[in-house]
């Protein structure tokens, strides 16, 4: 008897967990004013052979950049190890936006830890483009992986700065 009652505490406690860290989602976002058109902007991005030149985040991605494709993705972590992994395209409108989805485990109901990352390119008037780069973390693991995610903020500044950097020296 004491065997059920441990065991359906268990379940209960680890179904509220459950319950209250679905509804827990970490953002990180970051902007960057570029001095550059959206079309060099996303022709920068889009190059995705390129990466590996000039990105200290992101560097290297293949597969083909339309939406429902997977693209085989790889970053360089603070700690110096890479990571593999094969998000899915939701979104590609030339010019404006890039977003794809990684769901940890892959399956088609959603992941223990999913993230949204993402590109949007807003022209100014200017001539200059506002770049919004950011990633929307959601899944039962977030609230147990925050600590892990604390540098992805300085990463993707990195990765900002690094294509301001690449747009100087290809537009300047």
């Amino acid at each position: 008897m004491i065997f059920f009652v441990i065991a359906a505490a268990i379940i209960a406690a680890a179904t509220a967990y459950g319950l209250w860290a679905v509804g827990q989602e970490h953002r990180i976002e970051t902007t960057a004013r570029l001095d550059a058109r959206a079309n060099e902007v996303w022709a920068v991005l889009t190059d995705f052979p390129a990466y590996g030149e000039w990105n200290p985040f992101i560097t290297e991605i293949t597969g083909l950049l339309a939406e429902d494709e997977r693209l085989h993705v790889v970053l360089l972590r603070s700690n110096g190890k890479t990571s593999r992994f094969r998000p899915r395209v939701l979104r590609v409108s030339p010019a404006r936006q890039i977003r794809w989805l990684e769901l940890v485990p892959s399956v088609p109901l959603g992941g223990f830890f999913t993230g949204e990352h993402y590109f949007v390119l807003e022209p100014q008037t200017d001539g200059t483009t506002v770049l919004t780069h950011g990633e929307r973390f959601t899944g039962v693991l977030v609230p147990l992986m925050k600590s892990q995610l604390a540098d992805t903020e300085q990463r993707f500044n990195a990765m900002n700065s690094a294509l301001e950097a690449r747009l100087k020296s290809l537009y300047a």
